[in-house]
């Protein structure tokens, strides 16, 4: 395979890799894809969910909305001739939302998505990193990415996140100096971690791992996606502020040759599912003459290969410390045969920064069965149950018959008129063939598919038990009277049965990404001002402060909330226990303020100092404390015993 010359970019302490390196990692991204392809059948399941999920019916005419029937006699219609409409139970897309819907619940309906928990000495940088973090949350919108990540997960049992230490572009105002009064805007970039959900139909893993090991364990893992030659243009520009890319010409140059992008199902008839390999040539529409230099030029879209790859750096000739251990780069390839970026990756716990959910795991592998696969079958055979009754009516309407062809003709006897007008063809001289001759029904005998329907609901039900998604937990009323403790527990008792696949992601993936959050501004992080999305208030942020903190503070989630973390119900407990006893009020009645200050500072209060009461107020509240102290002290103790009783 041929390389280009590299061609450093701004920058003199650029680090590019040798055209020999360079040969050496397009050979390992070979190697990569040749096993990335050899997993069809994953890739198939993947497509047979997504056609059940969307209850899509081959050969239905988008006009009518009208596809062959389904049931008694489904097999003998010749399509095209007699067309009934197939009815497909919505089990796979029910079951499916309603553990997403869960999911959502537990890990994003808190806010901010990832509190932070620290010491009451540390709350002051606790707050700057949480506001931090949750500003980052805003930009990258953690909470669209991971919904689509728990829906993957839900569907596939398999899904997957990248992690990256990400830059965009911003402006600000800045006054000049020397026309006071006149503003110009400044670009500026801004880094935070951005999650980025991946398309499973077009990621790369290590397949002799488990998913859930794929980030601790894996060799690489990596995404592809179709860019068009602006996008492209756009990322290698950003690359190259950082002094990251080289070969930016060549790729731009480059052309698709054999592209491991996968398409997705089709799953709609009205939209068409297309390989987006091809796009707007750039240079016909800018000179409007045909373009003469093979698209080079103008170009079509450019497919892009990242991956993280955990790679010994001597053996690829890469330069830099400790050449001859394990390290995780991160590698940028374009149309399989450009390489635009090399740059090794530090990571929290040495995971790769791509994490895999796997909700449903229990030592199977790939071939546990999710949520939305193990209902594939009670859907179908609903579906079958269904249009079988449904075809039983309309033969119980329209069944069956025998006709004279020289009487009636063909298409007037199958007309879908409701109140056709069928003209015979009678001969007045031969008076021995009838019209009554001309026809005869054949009766029809239903026996067997009355109960078709509640056969059909008996299998839908049977899903909702594989699952635990049952009617309340999907929002449907229960019938019965069941007293308020009953309903909690037993609501309680579905709910443990739901919390185990978020137990799951939870030791999976948001642990480590909690982690890599941490580790990224603990690495990148720089001083700023930010806008708490809490208390509209200004935090100015000293990363140098953070950092010598950082790594001890504790992030939280909606699986493991602060209040667990912390352990604010004993917090609270342990305040009225010392607030009841005289004794415990001497010893620990200082303690207070400070510990109803952590309270609310682990509840999400903010602003807490704006009530603290001046010194004179203070000093009121103190005296008056001390009063009514003496004054209770007074009316418990015994009198004095009186003269008369003194002997």
């Amino acid at each position: 395979m041929a390389v280009p010359t590299a061609v450093p970019n701004k920058g003199d302490k650029q680090v590019i890799p040798s055209q020999d390196s360079q040969e050496l990692l397009l050979s390992y991204l070979e190697r990569v894809l040749d096993e990335h392809n050899r997993y069809e059948d994953y890739y198939n399941k993947m497509e047979i969910v997504d056609k059940a999920y969307a209850r899509f019916i081959e050969n239905i005419d988008p006009t009518t909305g009208i596809a062959r029937g389904e049931g008694i006699d489904a097999a003998t219609q010749p399509v095209g001739v007699v067309n009934m409409p197939s009815t497909t139970p919505p089990i796979v897309v029910s079951q499916v939302d309603s553990m997403v819907a869960y999911l959502a619940d537990v890990f994003l309906s808190g806010y901010p998505i990832f509190p932070v928990v620290s010491s009451p000495v540390d709350k002051k940088e606790a707050e700057q990193l949480e506001t931090m973090i949750d500003d980052h949350a805003t930009i990258g919108g953690y909470a669209r990415q991971l919904l689509m990540f728990f829906k993957d997960g839900v569907k596939y049992n398999l899904a997957a996140i990248e992690a990256d230490w990400s830059a965009i572009e911003q402006y600000s105002q800045i006054d000049l100096l020397t026309n006071p009064g006149e503003r110009k805007l400044q670009r500026d970039n801004k880094s935070y971690t951005k999650l980025k959900r991946l398309d499973p139909y077009n990621s790369i893993w290590d397949k002799t791992v488990s998913p859930g090991d794929v980030a601790q364990e894996g060799d690489y893992a990596g995404f592809i996606e179709i860019k068009s030659r602006t996008k492209l243009k756009r990322m290698l520009n950003r690359l190259a502020n950082d002094n990251e890319a080289f070969n930016i010409r060549e790729a731009l140059d480059s052309t698709v040759g054999d592209s491991a992008y996968r398409t997705h199902p089709q799953v709609s008839n009205y939209v068409t599912a297309r390989k987006p390999t091809t796009g707007i040539n750039w240079y016909e529409y800018i000179t409007g003459t045909a373009d003469t230099k093979a698209t080079t030029d103008g170009g079509d879209n450019f497919e892009v290969i990242t991956l993280y790859a955990r790679i010994v750096p001597k053996e690829f000739q890469l330069q830099g410390p400790m050449q001859k251990t394990p390290q995780i780069w991160k590698l940028v390839y374009v149309n399989q045969t450009i390489l635009v970026q090399a740059k090794r990756i530090i990571s929290a716990y040495d995971y790769l920064p791509i994490l895999f959910g796997q909700p449903h795991e229990d030592g199977l592998g790939y071939q546990t069965q999710s949520i939305a696969e193990s209902n594939i079958p009670f859907q179908e055979a609903a579906k079958t149950l269904f249009n079988i009754r449904f075809n039983s009516a309309r033969r119980a309407v329209s069944d069956r018959a025998l006709f004279d062809p020289d009487l009636i003709n063909a298409t007037d006897i199958n007309a879908p008129v409701p109140a056709a007008k069928i003209p015979v063809k009678s001969n007045r001289l031969d008076t021995s063939r009838r019209i009554q001759d001309a026809y005869h029904q054949i009766p029809f005998d239903a026996r067997g598919t009355e109960t078709a329907l509640q056969d059909g609901m008996m299998i839908s039900s049977f899903a909702k038990e594989l699952s635990g998604l049952n009617g309340p937990m999907q929002g449907q009323f229960q019938k019965g009277n069941k007293s308020v403790v009953e309903w909690t527990d037993t609501m309680g008792n579905s709910d443990s049965r739901l919390r185990m696949p978020a137990l799951t992601l939870e030791f999976q993936v948001f642990m480590p990404l909690k982690e890599i959050l941490k580790l990224n501004i603990f690495q990148y992080g720089q001083d700023a001002e930010l806008i708490s999305q809490k208390t509209g208030a200004v935090v100015s942020v000293n990363i140098a402060k953070i950092r010598e903190k950082v790594l001890g503070f504790r992030l939280a989630d909606g699986y493991t909330p602060k209040s667990k973390l912390a352990g604010t119900e004993n917090i609270m407990q342990l305040m009225q226990i010392i607030g009841q006893s005289q004794y415990l009020q001497q010893a620990f009645g200082g303690m207070l303020p400070g510990m109803f200050g952590h309270m609310a500072q682990l509840m999400g209060v903010r602003g807490l100092e704006e009530y603290t009461p001046n010194a004179e107020q203070a000093n009121q509240n103190t005296q008056q404390a001390l009063t009514m102290e003496a004054q209770a002290a007074q009316q418990a103790s015994p009198p004095p015993p009186s003269e008369e009783g003194m002997v």
